[in-house]
C-alpha cells in the first residue's frame, strides 16, 4: 500500500516536494487501533532503489467504522484501502495544503 503526494508535503518547518509514502500495517493489540507505519521517501524511484527513508509517521487507524467484510469494488481487499484512506486523513491533518494519491493497492482486473 502507498500514497503519493501531488504538491509539496509540510512537516516540521520542512518542505518536502511530492513525497512517496509507504504503509505498513502492524496486528491491531486491541482490536480498536491498528498502528500503521508511514514511512516516507522523497519519491517512490527512491523506495524502488532501496535509499534510505526520509521519517516514518506513526499512523493510528480507529477499526470502529471499518467494512465489516473484505469485499469491495475493484480492489482485493476493502479494509486495506481503508486504511490507506485513513492514513491520508492523518497525513492531510500534518499538511493540510498537500494532495495526496492512492497508489499501489492490489486492484481486480
Amino acid at each position: 500500500m502507498a500514497i503519493q503526494a501531488t504538491n509539496d508535503f509540510e512537516l516540521d518547518y520542512a518542505t518536502y516536494q511530492a513525497p512517496y509514502f509507504r504503509l505498513q500495517a502492524h496486528l491491531p493489540v486491541d482490536g480498536e487501533n491498528s498502528p500503521i507505519d508511514c514511512v516516507m521517501y522523497a519519491d517512490n524511484e527512491s523506495y524502488s532503489a532501496g535509499s534510505g527513508s526520509i521519517t516514518t509517521l506513526p499512523v493510528y487507524v480507529d477499526n470502529t467504522s471499518a467494512p465489516a467484510d473484505n469485499d469491495g469494488t475493484n480492489v482485493i481487499n476493502k479494509y486495506l484501502l481503508y486504511i490507506t484512506e485513513k492514513t491520508i486523513e492523518a497525513l492531510e491533518e500534518v499538511s493540510p495544503n498537500t494532495i495526496f494519491t492512492v497508489v499501489e493497492v492490489p486492484t481486480v482486473d
